[in-house]
């Protein structure tokens, strides 16, 4: 690992590297001339990298491309992932990109995730049912998506959050591409009972009619202001599936509602936690923040991309790191 260092006793030009000052210096001590790095890395990437992305608006707080490519690096594979703003607009000719440069696939994030699905050539497993992409893979030609969030879900929960969904009395907020990834695997697992709670409430009656119609699961309906009046003692987990507390210190739930037997997942994750993860704590809550939820999906979907079991204490350790940065 090598750190960067400036000689401060003559400046560099904003933006470009002065050779005979930039200096790498390592953990050990040693120096090593900053030409010698640019050289190892870009010998890493030549025309056999394996190449992958996320695209989404906005990008550049995702932590995947730090949790795949220190997967990558640890399998000692010559493969690349990159993240790529693509606004909606332009999402028909981004992905068709995959196909026309050969990536070997992608993840879809906000906004993305229900648009998507009209530019591909199949949709398949999860995605089949909630109609949430968030991952495509690229097979002989042909541009398919899937949804790995489901999955990762559940099995966050039970590796980082001791819980089995079966029987359980479900909470979620939220009504949109995230929460229909969520809901029907759930649904799948058994869970007791599910409260969609949203802002716009025609948006949460359109998933409600859809899981319905497909699974024939009852839903019950709430707006955020009758959040007071639900019976908060009979639930045992609460999803937040908004991105409410991302750009913010914001939280949709008062910290008196929260109560000690309750399980609180976010799948919003930033140094330091959300607001509404920090209260749960505080309340005695069992938690789980949305590193979890990344890193176990992210793992299906390499699963998806190259039929083979990821790193994952890897992955996750890139992910703690990266969060903290």
């Amino acid at each position: 690992m090598y750190l960067f260092e400036k000689n401060p006793k003559i400046p560099s030009i904003s933006g470009r590297f002065n050779l005979d000052n930039d200096i790498l210096l390592s953990t050990h001590g040693r120096r090593k001339p900053i030409i010698s790095r640019i050289i190892n890395n870009m010998s890493r990437i030549n025309g056999k990298t394996e190449i992958l992305a996320v695209f989404g608006d906005p990008i550049a707080h995702s932590l995947s491309p730090v949790m795949h490519n220190a997967a990558f690096q640890a399998l000692g594979w010559n493969a690349v992932y990159i993240p790529c703003r693509v606004l909606p607009e332009y999402l028909p000719q981004a992905v068709e990109g995959i196909r026309a440069m050969g990536y070997r696939g992608a993840n879809i994030t906000i906004p993305h995730k229900q648009s998507v699905i009209s530019c591909l050539d199949e949709v398949v497993g999860d995605a089949v049912l909630s109609g949430s992409v968030n991952t495509i893979i690229h097979r002989d030609g042909k541009l398919l998506g899937t949804s790995t969030d489901g999955i990762g879900l559940i099995r966050s929960l039970q590796e980082d959050g001791a819980c089995e969904v079966a029987g359980k009395n479900v909470l979620l907020l939220g009504a949109g591409g995230s929460a229909a990834a969520l809901v029907f695997r759930l649904i799948q697992s058994g869970i007791g009972s599910l409260t969609l709670v949203n802002r716009d409430p025609e948006r949460a009656l359109r998933l409600k009619a859809k899981l319905q119609e497909t699974t024939g699961f009852q839903v019950h309906i709430a707006s955020l202001a009758e959040l007071e009046r639900l019976e908060w003692g009979g639930y045992d987990l609460l999803i937040n599936t908004t991105s409410v507390g991302l750009h913010d210190d914001q939280t949709l739930v008062s910290p008196r509602f929260l109560n000690p037997s309750m399980l609180v997942y976010d799948i919003v994750y930033k140094p330091g936690d959300t607001r509404l993860i920090r209260d749960a704590r505080e309340r005695g809550c069992r938690t789980v923040n949305g590193l979890s939820l990344l890193l176990y999906q992210g793992a299906e979907s390499f699963r998806w991309w190259f039929g083979e079991e990821p790193p994952l204490a890897v992955m996750r350790e890139a992910l703690n790191i990266g969060v903290s940065r």
